[in-house]
């Protein structure tokens, strides 16, 4: 049965002092839907220091040459991964030597669309979402790694993308299945206060896209003391809804499709 009225909490991190595109429309349009759009990103994304971006850099010269004839495959493993790599000009000129030989993956759909975009915008390849290999679960690293390995060329090089905070679930599991691997941990997060959380009357649903705002948020409902009854968890991965089951015992999961902002609105709206 549709509610009349819901809040709807986005915690997408955002770049410096950026708007992040998806909740900027959520909450332009929200009300068509009869929900209240509160913009409460619990991050903010950098790119590494210097002296970290120079050894990402070696390590793919250490690697791989430039006239290596090796396959590459270049793979998001956070949702936040491709706009990374778009920031990262010295890694994107390094990738453009070795454009003929790069192939794609990305943890889900959503990471994999933004990711074809933005390979295209930053002249790196011409690949589509189609091209781009993404596990069948969203957010399954056990699944990917599978996907990935089995249909690996020999001494295939995977560089996989990702937070410095990460614990690399993904890069090990390729590990694990005799793939070369290198590690990128190629952008950071600066937490924000999970206090900044504001909770309505009405039925409260929660946005995430990633495990870092996960924690943070359920560390600002337990401070608040809110009744984990009362919360919605939206979101397209199914290892979050793990995750959300296992850390957030008593909330509830709504699952959507992808990640466009009309999907999202009429979900809620209609929960």
């Amino acid at each position: 049965m549709a509610i009349n009225k819901a809040n709807l909490i986005v915690t997408n991190a955002t770049w410096g002092d950026t708007v992040n595109p998806l909740a900027d429309i959520l909450a332009k349009d929200g009300n068509r839907y009869s929900v209240d759009v509160d913009v409460c990103p619990l991050s903010q994304l950098e790119l590494t220091n210097d002296a970290r971006q120079r050894a990402v850099l070696r390590e793919l010269a250490d690697w791989d040459e430039i006239n290596d004839t090796r396959p590459l495959r270049v793979i998001a493993a956070n949702p936040y991964a491709p706009e990374a790599l778009e920031k990262f000009e010295q890694l994107v000129s390094a990738l453009k030597l070795r454009k003929d030989r790069i192939r794609f993956a990305a943890i889900d759909n959503d990471t994999g669309l933004l990711l074809s975009e933005i390979v295209r915008f930053i002249g790196l390849s011409d690949a589509q979402l189609t091209d781009i290999q993404t596990p069948k679960l969203p957010g399954s690293v056990v699944d990917l790694s599978k996907q990935i390995s089995n249909h690996s060329e020999a001494n295939e090089l995977c560089l996989v993308l990702e937070e410095v905070e990460e614990v690399g679930g993904l890069a090990k599991r390729l590990l694990s299945d005799r793939q070369r691997v290198i590690r990128m941990p190629i952008f950071q997060r600066i937490k924000h206060s999970p206090d900044e959380l504001k909770l309505s009357e009405t039925p409260n649903f929660i946005l995430i896209n990633d495990a870092f705002a996960l924690a943070i948020a359920i560390q600002g409902l337990k401070r608040l003391a809110v009744d984990m009854q009362d919360i919605v968890w939206v979101g397209t991965s199914s290892s979050l809804e793990v995750a959300v089951k296992r850390d957030a015992p008593g909330s509830k999961w709504l699952g959507v499709s992808d990640l466009r902002h009309d999907v999202i609105l009429d979900q809620v709206s209609k929960y």
